[in-house]
């Protein structure tokens, strides 16, 4: 909503910077109108008409082109976005539209009326009809095009954050490699498995059959899985605190076949993963990740050291067989959660997770997975199934849209920011045309000219770009919550942002420069 109200102050902007600089060429005109007897009212209507026709043309013109974007959004907005398929422009959408290209309209026709009738017809009739612009008119176009040039470097900038954040979410490690992986989703009714050893039997079965068919690296079941939840906490006591002392830090448990940790790809440190040996009658054993181990037993080695999640009047001691790296199980932009595994078979959460590892395509894996289920009971099925890599896309893509979106306005800003630069530059060359000849007359090179029409764009832009600069830092700190791995005063996003406009505009101010310096000197004498 922000950056959709910097677009429209930027537009309007542009549009009475445009407006102004039509109404000066049609000062005189004006002028004789209320000199032979014109009212106030009557030829203030002119300019007001004027900017109100053009605001309502560019509604008409931007009602196609809002649906045909509101399609487009759709499409790229993430789906956990409430009753966006919902979304449609009605008639009360083209009515508020409506109503705001009116008020623009009055706004932008009435700024550009007033300033025309600041001067009276005896002044405007006395001055010579090769005379520039007044300095309040010219001042005020300038400030309109600084406006937009500051609107721009806010907007271009909330931009390159985004993008920051995207490259940094997109490099982050997760501690686990996603390629080739797919996971699914199975809900098996208490009704038809009571029993915990029941629903154990049947995931081994699947996992049984998945691995016995080609093409299939690994296959794995849990009771939680990363990015998705579903993890249970606990507290843990080692065998050196007293009574019912516990950690502060809550852990994430994580219940798993054998093959889980290879499959998902988490690297082990030290000791081994769960094994097939690692049974409801086995020792109990737990692989807890590098954090944990670091909190509880610093500069120590875990390996073999005693943990208990349970009641302290029934402990059970679970010996630590190995320290696998951390892996973010919450969100890519939360630091990770401190972990443990425990064997499935050690375990009493419900089962809800496979995840597979094959070379072959996801379609047909997921085909080959649903089969799998429905040899093993007719009556299951998978309720949802996707690759590990789009789970990860899905988690980034409400920043992922956030980021196309600011993509999106700041290029109609910067566009917007530059036309206006050209505009206006283009109207200070074209009135200064005869005094451009009298400096090639007395002697100025084409190249002195060309630089005297530059550099009223280059300030502009330069005290744009400053103003832009402040916005920047006072707004970008809205932006914190959707930040990642980049601070909102980024100097390097800034940098880039400036470097940006400030090539832009220059660029904008050489078509007018390189036409200036064009001239021959009598030509310029002679043009009114």
């Amino acid at each position: 909503l922000g950056a959709t109200v910097l677009i429209l102050l930027l537009t309007c902007a542009n549009i009475t910077s445009l407006l102004l600089a039509k109404g000066e060429s049609r000062t005189h005109e004006l002028a004789v109108r209320m000199a032979l007897g014109g009212s106030i009212g009557r030829v203030a209507q002119i300019p007001l008409v004027e900017g109100i026709v053009l605001c309502f043309g560019g509604c008409l013109l931007g009602l196609p082109l809002a649906i045909v974007i509101l399609k487009l959004l759709i499409r790229l907005a993430p789906i956990n976005v409430p009753r966006l398929a919902d979304t449609r422009i009605d008639l009360r959408a083209v009515l508020f539209e409506v109503g705001l290209a009116l008020v623009c309209g009055l706004v932008v026709g009435g700024l550009n009326g007033l300033q025309v009738l600041k001067r009276s017809p005896q002044e405007v009739l006395s001055e010579s009809s090769r005379t520039t612009s007044g300095p309040p008119r010219a001042k005020l176009r300038s400030a309109l095009v600084v406006g937009q040039i500051a609107l721009a470097v806010i907007l271009v900038s909330g931009a390159g954050l985004m993008l920051r954040t995207f490259v940094n979410l997109l490099s982050t490690d997760i501690g686990y490699k996603p390629d080739h992986v797919l996971y699914a989703i199975t809900v098996l009714p208490p009704s038809r498995y009571p029993k915990r050893a029941d629903v154990e039997l049947f995931y081994n079965k699947v996992l049984d059959q998945l691995r016995a068919r080609p093409g299939i690296e690994s296959a794995a079941a849990s009771t939680a899985l990363p990015l998705i939840g579903e993890y249970n906490g606990a507290k843990l006591q080692t065998t050196g605190m007293s009574g019912g002392d516990r950690a502060p830090e809550v852990v994430a448990v994580n219940e798993v076949s054998p093959g889980f940790l290879e499959t998902m790809g988490v690297r082990i440190i030290d000791g081994r993963s769960i094994r097939e040996t690692d049974t409801a009658d086995a020792p109990k054993v737990t692989v807890i990740d590098q954090e944990s181990a670091a909190r509880l037993w610093p500069h120590q080695d875990p390996l073999g050291k005693l943990i208990n999640m349970d009641d302290t009047p029934k402990p059970v001691w679970r010996e630590v067989v190995g320290v696998v790296a951390p892996a973010r199980n919450r969100s890519l932009d939360i630091a990770p959660r401190p972990s443990l595994y425990l064997p499935l078979s050690q375990g009493s959460s419900g089962i809800s997770f496979l995840v597979v590892k094959s070379l072959a395509l996801p379609a047909e894996t997921i085909r080959l997975l649903k089969n799998v289920v429905a040899d093993v009971d007719p009556n299951q099925s998978v309720y949802f199934s996707e690759t590990f890599a789009q789970l990860i896309q899905d988690s980034i893509a409400t920043r992922r849209f956030l980021f196309l979106v600011m993509v999106f306005f700041g290029a109609a800003a910067l566009t917007l920011s530059t036309l206006g630069i050209y505009a206006l530059v283009s109207f200070l060359a074209a009135s200064r045309v005869r005094e451009s000849g009298i400096r090639m007359a007395l002697g100025a090179t084409r190249g002195r000219i060309a630089w005297l029409v530059i550099f009223q764009g280059i300030r502009l832009a330069l005290i744009g770009t400053a103003a832009g600069l402040v916005g920047s830092i006072f707004l970008s700190h809205f932006m914190v919550s959707l930040l990642f791995g980049v601070r909102p005063f980024d100097l390097s996003t800034l940098l880039s942002a400036v470097l940006v406009l400030g090539g832009a505009t220059t660029l904008a101010a050489l078509v007018p420069a390189y036409r200036s310096a064009r001239l021959e000197p009598m030509q310029a004498l002679r043009s009114e």
